[in-house]
């Protein structure tokens, strides 16, 4: 088990594809398109991944 320490206030530490709150000793963390993204498990990484693939914006 690798131990991160983030530099995030914990307000912000949130999933972002479900928003449930995050702790820094339980959190996903996955790089998509040179960005580090914060989740709560790999299947919200990928739902949001797929989101890029698939070309669906997240802006307006």
């Amino acid at each position: 088990m690798v131990n991160l320490r983030l530099n995030l206030k914990q307000d912000e530490l949130k999933c972002e594809n479900c928003g449930v709150k995050l702790s820094e000793d339980e959190i996903y963390v996955r790089e998509i398109n040179g960005k580090e993204h914060y989740f709560c498990c790999s299947h919200c990484a990928d739902k949001y991944e797929a989101r890029f693939k698939e070309g669906v914006s997240s802006c307006c």
